[in-house]
């Protein structure tokens, strides 16, 4: 609240693979409750502060057209896609390979861009990626 005035934006990260259970917020109802409580708040005390969620790059299809239309339906400021994944590719070469955590980077690119496109493609180019 003291702090809403000095915000330039606001970033809700619900897509973070180190938190147990906060990627359950990108279902739709979750998300919907999220961003329309944030929304009001936002409102209240930072105005001028776009709102943005940050997606996780592990959803499916359906959890996608699912977060698009909750991003539609509730007029955000944009979504940053993509975070890191909890996937390990086969590829990648490093002896710390299946160590847990978010892996980002040249070995996520085509996944990031593809949910990326998704993104766009689902909310018709209304909504800043």
């Amino acid at each position: 609240r003291q702090l809403g005035p000095c915000a330039d934006y606001l970033v809700i990260n619900v897509s973070s693979p180190n938190t147990p259970g906060l990627r359950s917020l990108q279902q739709r109802e979750p998300l919907r409750h999220l961003l329309a409580s944030t929304l009001k708040a936002r409102d209240e005390f930072a105005p001028n502060a776009p709102l943005f969620v940050k997606l996780a790059p592990d959803l499916s299809s359906e959890e996608m057209a699912d977060v698009a239309d909750v991003v539609l339906e509730t007029g955000i400021d944009g979504m940053i896609v993509s975070n890191t994944t909890n996937a390990r590719p086969e590829s990648l070469l490093s002896t710390h390979k299946r160590e847990t955590g978010g892996l980002s980077g040249a070995p996520i690119k085509n996944r990031s861009t593809e949910c990326i496109r998704t993104m766009y493609d689902l909310t018709k180019g209304k909504v800043p990626i």
